[in-house]
């Protein structure tokens, strides 16, 4: 993790502005990394800190200076096509090589496009003393946050908004649309703060920033949706997609330490406990899982995995205590420095404290696999209807033959179905519970942001335009990521990702969609790629209903009911107040109300909360 004060047009000498004590301090809150450092000169004070995990990650330099240039590069990076680059390069992969030395040489070859060479996880900024200029890239996929604060005279950049509070004279205030998206729980803000002026380097893209002009945020990669079309299956793609999933898998756990995974019993973790027990870099007897159960037939569907994948030691948190405000909370919003965009790390303390007891400084999660590569492909006879394939959209329906004459001849007559439809009623389903002020959404231009979130313009129908245009991909994945990388390295642990695997990904769209789904059995394509290696229950599960909550209600603790006056400023002036205490009267009338508008409310409490929390400290 980085923070890097550069001067542009400043007088101001770099640690006027912060010295590197208070920026390591910022990174790091809580957790020692294994090796740290500042480097600075007149015009700018780089800090740097490295826990250690890839072997590579042992030798690195904080910051690391290219000896050739002089260049300083300071990094959060785990590099998956080593062996690649140094044959591009001309250099011998040694144990010793370090992944910033790596991207060094790559800027010096290829300059800004060296971005686009790089495979894994990655965020850094070069910066040249010779001429002043900066360079700052970030991943592909969003594994790694990457945040500044530009101006004519400075640039602040870091992996961390906490670090760049920890900066003097910034005068940083609460973005009030960033605090309305996080209140509607649309986590879309994939180029902005949540201050005003803080942005966010969006996946994929690089900034280059020089004395007087900067070039960027440009994107540096997009992935290809073109895809041969089929209507007849061919195994050929099945084998095509199990050995990237299988890469993707074995690239990300490349570690010095011991690596875990999650487990829900769902398809997605499943499939990843399964390829990583083929490859860890240690004993499956030192392999660990770890799954929170709050389903009535997860325990069974987890206890099968473990059971199927020689895993001995399965670490369960049974009925975790939900949507709280806490130690966990407060942690990620001073390490953070807002809080979290997608909470999902706020009940993972107790998972953490193992991790740093086992030795375990990597945890392989199934997220991601829902947005793209074990997406359910639901518009497959829509896609095929467009094309005209009259013959394989009466194939693909299901039921009874007569059922089937009936559905094809309504769709004949009303046509394919709009990919938008049920995209618009979320829209609408979030705006509802969130109590938005309409004149706010309209006066502040959100309300048509939110609405190019969910109904993008399409140029044309497929299952591939239709998953890559999807917010939760498009935008909210780099959220989630963020929030995951940070929060955990507060513990000492990395995440990683992969359904998230640029090259699966890529696999996934070159793959026919015939391939995505058979009937109404979606996820289809990565069902039959795991067939023999997961329990059949998990395999061929059509949804993720796995029964009510444990004991008949979530572990939740009631929410308070909170008064309009009591919120903070900004949330008064984007709050509609009668809807807001219609939602605390119902609450207060009906507080064990578990059933899904109930849950709506609670929610929508919970994430208030942390908004007031944040903004009243």
């Amino acid at each position: 993790m980085f923070a890097a004060v550069i001067s542009r047009a400043s007088r101001t000498p770099p640690h006027g502005f912060a010295s590197g004590d208070d920026l390591l301090a910022a990174l790091f809150p809580f957790t020692r990394p294994d090796v740290s450092g500042t480097w600075s000169d007149q015009r700018a004070l780089i800090a740097h800190g490295v826990i250690h995990n890839t072997p590579e990650s042992r030798h690195e330099h904080t910051p690391e200076v290219c000896a050739e240039t002089g260049r300083v590069i300071a990094s959060w990076v785990r590099l998956d096509n080593r062996e690649g680059l140094c044959a591009q390069l001309k250099l011998p992969e040694r144990p010793d090589l370090t992944d910033p030395q790596l991207i060094l040489a790559a800027h010096r070859k290829w300059g800004s496009d060296c971005a686009a060479k790089l495979e894994g996880d990655f965020s850094f900024v070069i910066y040249d003393p010779a001429t002043g200029e900066t360079y700052c890239a970030r991943d592909a996929i969003g594994a790694k946050p990457f945040y500044y604060f530009l101006t004519d005279t400075v640039i602040v950049a870091a992996t961390s908004i906490a670090a760049i509070k920890a900066v003097r004279g910034l005068d940083l205030t609460p973005d009030i649309t960033w605090g309305a998206l996080f209140l509607a729980n649309m986590a879309f803000a994939h180029d902005q703060g949540a201050y005003e002026g803080v942005r966010k380097l969006p996946p994929a893209h690089h900034l280059t920033v020089a004395t007087e002009s900067f070039s960027g945020p440009r994107e540096y990669f997009k992935f290809d949706l073109e895809a041969p079309h089929a209507t007849v299956r061919d195994a050929k793609w099945v084998e095509q997609y199990r050995d990237a999933f299988d890469r993707a898998v074995a690239v990300r756990a490349r570690s010095a330490f011991l690596v875990g995974a999650d487990s829900s019993g769902g398809l997605d973790s499943a499939s990843i406990v399964a390829s990583l027990v083929r490859s860890l870099p240690h004993s499956l007897d030192d392999f660990h899982v770890f799954a929170m159960l709050a389903m009535e037939r997860e325990p069974e569907l987890v206890e099968a995995v473990s059971e199927m994948c020689g895993v001995r030691h399965t670490h369960t948190l049974v009925k975790p205590e939900m949507l709280r405000i806490d130690d966990s909370f407060e942690r990620a919003l001073t390490v953070m420095g807002h809080p979290p965009e997608h909470g999902q790390m706020l009940i993972y303390p107790e998972f953490f404290e193992v991790c740093k007891k086992a030795g375990i400084r990597t945890v392989q999660s199934g997220f991601g696999g829902d947005e793209v590569v074990t997406s359910y492909a639901n518009h497959l006879i829509d896609e095929l209807h467009h094309r005209g394939e009259y013959a394989a959209v009466f194939a693909e329906m299901h039921g009874t033959l007569p059922r089937r004459m009936g559905r094809f001849a309504k769709r004949l007559v009303r046509g394919p179905d709009d990919p938008d439809i049920r995209a618009k009623r979320l829209m609408e389903m979030k705006l509802a519970n969130c109590c938005l002020r309409q004149d706010f959404l309209e006066d502040s231009g959100l309300g048509r942001r939110i609405a190019g979130y969910f109904l993008p313009e399409r140029t044309e129908f497929s299952l591939n335009t239709i998953a890559a245009m999807e917010p939760g991909f498009r935008f909210a994945r780099a959220a989630r990521l963020e929030g995951s990388a940070i929060c955990a390295a507060a513990h000492g642990v990395e995440y990683r990702f992969p359904m998230l695997d640029r090259a699966l990904v890529q696999q996934f769209f070159a793959t026919p969609s015939i391939e995505k789904r058979n009937q109404d059995m979606g996820r289809y394509l990565h069902r039959r790629a795991m067939e023999g290696r997961i329990p059949a229950a998990t395999q061929w599960q059509k949804s993720k209903y796995v029964g009510d909550f444990i004991d008949g209600k979530p572990q939740q603790e009631t929410p308070p009911v909170m008064s309009f006056a009591e919120l903070p400023a900004m949330a008064r002036d984007m709050i509609d107040q009668q809807a807001f205490e219609s939602i605390m009267t119902t609450l207060s009338q009906h507080p064990d109300d578990y059933e899904k508008t109930g849950q709506q409310r609670r929610f929508f409490v919970w994430q208030l909360r942390q908004l007031s929390a944040w903004l009243n400290p």
